[in-house]
Parts: C-alpha cells; sequence; structure tokens
C-alpha cells in the first residue's frame, strides 16, 4: 500500500514547480480538529476510538507525542486530533511532504486588467486527486496501519485546505499572467501588526492565530455555537460523505466576488503593502469562519464513513 502511495504521489505532484504560499495556518487546521473532535465524541465514539487507535501506529510519532507532552485521557487524545489536521504542514520539506496535495486551482479573470494572452496556470495543485487517493487507504481495514494512519493526516489536512477560497483560485491579470498562486504574490497589511503579508496569509490566519491547544477547542466551540449544522444551508447539499468537487466548488465560487472584489487592494512587493478596508476584513473574517467550521462537521462525516465497515 505505501508502495501505491508513492507512485500515485509521482503521478499527480509537480514538484519541480513552486506551490503558494501555505494553507489554513496550523492553528486553523486545530480548530477544525477541534469541532470534529467534539462531533464525534458526541455522535459516532467508536469511530473516534478507531482514528486514535490507528494514529497510534503511525510511522512518524514524534510530533504527535510533542503536541500531547503529559497529557492524559481525554486532554491527551484531544491534542493527538488536533496534531492530526496540523501534520502535513509540520513536515513540509520532509519525506512525507507533497506540496500540491494542498491546493486546486482554478483560474479567476481581472476583468478590468485582463491578461494580454490566454492564461497559463502555473501551478495547478492536486488536492483533489490526493484526497481520493488516502481517503481509498484510510477506508481499507486491510491496509497497514502506518499507511493509514499518514492517508488520515492528508485527509484532515486537504479537506480543511479546499474550504479556503485561495486554495481553489488564482488571479490572473496584466500583473499576473500565469496566476498570483492563490493570492500567494499579492501583499497586505496584516490588521493586527501592520506588517506586510501575502493576500493568501491574511485568510489563512483570519480565523485563529493561537496555536496552543485549549484556545483551538474555545475557538471551535464558539463557532459550532455561533454556527450549528442546522444554520449551515451548505451540509444541506452533502448527499454523500466524499463530496470533495463541491466542496472546493463552493470555495471557487467565493474567490471573485469576495476575496478578489474590487476593494481588495493588494501589492505587487511587501514594501508596496496597504491596508485592506474595513468591510473587506469584516467579510473576509466572516466567510472565513464559515467555511472553516463547515470544514469541521464535514470532517466528523467524512472520518465516521470511513472508518464504518464496508
Amino acid at each position: 500500500m505505501r508502495l501505491d502511495l508513492v507512485a500515485a504521489a509521482a503521478v499527480v505532484t509537480l514538484a519541480a514547480l513552486p506551490g503558494p504560499a501555505g494553507a489554513w495556518t496550523r492553528p486553523a487546521h486545530m480548530v477544525s480538529a477541534a469541532i470534529a473532535y467534539d462531533e464525534l465524541a458526541a455522535r459516532d465514539p467508536q469511530a473516534l476510538k478507531q482514528i486514535l487507535a490507528i494514529m497510534a501506529q503511525h510511522p512518524d510519532r514524534g510530533p504527535f507525542e510533542v503536541a500531547a507532552g503529559r497529557a492524559v485521557g481525554e486532554a491527551r487524545d484531544r491534542r493527538i486530533f488536533m496534531e492530526i489536521a496540523r501534520w502535513s504542514d509540520d513536515i513540509r520539506g520532509g519525506a512525507y511532504d507533497h506540496p500540491t496535495w494542498h491546493y486546486a486551482f482554478r483560474p479567476v479573470i481581472d476583468r478590468a486588467h485582463p491578461p494580454k494572452e490566454p492564461a497559463r496556470p502555473d501551478p495547478i495543485g492536486a488536492a483533489q486527486e490526493a484526497f481520493a487517493l488516502n481517503a481509498r487507504v484510510a477506508a481499507d481495514p486491510n491496509a497497514p496501519a502506518a499507511d493509514r494512519a499518514v492517508a488520515l493526516c492528508w485527509i484532515f489536512h486537504v479537506l480543511g485546505d479546499i474550504h479556503q477560497p485561495l486554495h481553489t483560485a488564482q488571479l490572473f491579470s496584466r500583473d499576473f499572467p500565469t496566476g498570483d498562486r492563490g493570492g500567494g504574490l499579492q501583499y497586505v497589511r496584516a490588521p493586527q501588526t501592520g506588517e506586510a503579508i501575502s493576500l493568501h496569509w491574511l485568510w489563512d490566519d483570519s480565523v485563529n492565530r493561537i496555536g496552543e491547544p485549549e484556545p483551538a477547542f474555545t475557538r471551535g466551540r464558539d463557532l459550532q455555537a455561533r454556527l450549528p449544522r442546522s444554520a449551515l444551508r451548505e451540509l444541506a447539499k452533502d448527499a454523500a460523505a466524499r463530496e470533495f468537487p463541491a466542496w472546493a466548488d463552493e470555495s471557487y465560487r467565493l474567490a471573485e466576488p469576495l476575496t478578489y472584489r474590487p476593494d481588495m487592494v493588494a501589492a505587487r512587493s511587501a514594501a508596496e503593502a496597504k491596508a485592506l478596508p474595513a468591510a473587506y476584513l469584516r467579510d473576509a473574517t466572516a466567510a472565513a469562519e464559515r467555511r472553516l467550521t463547515l470544514a469541521g462537521y464535514r470532517l466528523a462525516d467524512v472520518t465516521a464513513a470511513l472508518m464504518s465497515p464496508p
């Protein structure tokens, strides 16, 4: 099974091409995992138990032991669960890294300043293929537990990433004829510090910025209270547990009217970065919170389905 993963990665990974700048930040991924943990603990504790048993066989145990620290019982389980979601970022540049698994770009054309030539995407990304591949491994009770553990980490992470609009879209314009890599090449000012950051990072960092476990769980429960399942009409459209293309499409449809809307004032260099309007920041934060909460609920649904007997 491990050889199957390596072979598939060779097909879908465009290793020679640089990818976009990051994913949801690690603290944000921890929030989506916190939501999924609460959901599984309440609705399917057996699936939660199975996931934790598989993760005990993970071939890269170091990050999980560091995350758990001296915690015991439920606190330890919760910390392990959050590490599952962020592991794919923690091992960037290592043997298990697949940079193009974090995104799946489609073009957004700047209508006011279109590129002089037809859009030439660079790069595109392989999140959808990665999700399907890892779902097959994670659901296979005959696969080695180590392979299933790695696959679960990627499912947690890629499912979260695809709910961020700038993991599904990149702008093509006169300034970016080969794409802005999901906002990774455009710069704005961080509203908290005033430092120059990429537009992509602004979105990644908009839900949670504290990488400690308890604040992540507090943030997750706050989002569940404000955005319960019943308030999210998108969930009513989930006819099956693995509608990954539909979830990516939801994110993509936010890109032009929201992430790249006219009041998004960005620069091509950090030195020229400007502050974004308050209205843009407000709407971006609200949208990011909704998307990350959806990711948490869907992560619970997906993992429960993967742990169910065939």
